[in-house]
């Protein structure tokens, strides 16, 4: 199923891969650890996604496998949550409250 809406993906420098592999071998136990010149070369990214509550006006951005973890694509269209500031059930990508409220 499509997204109906944008996330933001911002790619890692290389110090920013670089310091990940690492930490996850300095951490890594029970797993085999991760060949860090190997990891640097990959193209690597964050992934977000900004909410805005449609009853507050609350906007945060948050990393996306959160978002994609909790929500059912089958059952939506996009993801919805409750609002940190005033606990309704209205938060909605801002693509989606932009539409709804019909911001350009």
């Amino acid at each position: 199923m499509p997204k109906h809406f944008n996330t933001i993906k911002r790619y890692l420098s290389v110090h920013e891969k670089r310091q990940r592999a690492t930490e996850f071998n300095e951490f890594c136990d029970s797993f085999e650890t991760v060949d860090v010149d190997a990891f640097v070369k990959k193209e690597i990214f964050d992934e977000t996604i900004i909410l805005k509550c449609l009853n507050c006006g609350f906007q945060e951005e948050v990393d996306y496998d959160i978002i994609s973890e909790c929500w059912d694509e089958s059952e939506s269209d996009y993801p919805e949550s409750y609002c940190m500031k005033c606990n309704k059930p209205k938060v909605v990508p801002l693509d989606v409250y932009n539409k709804i409220k019909h911001i350009k």
